[in-house]
């Protein structure tokens, strides 16, 4: 069972989410010195401590997180750090959304 679940959805390229998720770990593991390696469509993540996938499809972006007794106590900072992360940069990756057209009457 995972200590941290978490799911957001996004309509990109699956290469372009897969592109996030690396990102998203390459980030993290500069701050918490991860290790990853795909299989797959899944990003698996660790560190002595820590253990986690990110699976990713055409539609979304699932991340599960194992943590090891001593770092629980870090979990919602641990999290909220993830979450706010990845929803940055899904946010940047995001297709722009056509400008909505005023109706225009004819008289």
């Amino acid at each position: 069972m995972s200590d941290i679940h978490y799911v957001r959805r996004h309509n990109l390229p699956l290469a372009k989410a897969k592109k996030i998720a690396q990102k998203t770990a390459d980030d993290l593991a500069e701050e918490y010195d991860l290790v990853s390696e795909w299989d797959g469509d899944t990003l698996h993540f660790r560190r002595s401590g820590v253990e986690g996938t990110m699976h990713v499809t055409a539609h979304q972006i699932a991340l599960d997180v194992k943590l090891g007794f001593l770092l629980r106590a870090f979990k919602g900072a641990f999290e909220r750090h993830i979450e706010r992360h990845l929803d940055e940069l899904l946010v940047e990756a995001a297709p722009a959304k056509p400008a909505a057209r005023k109706a225009v009457r004819k008289t």
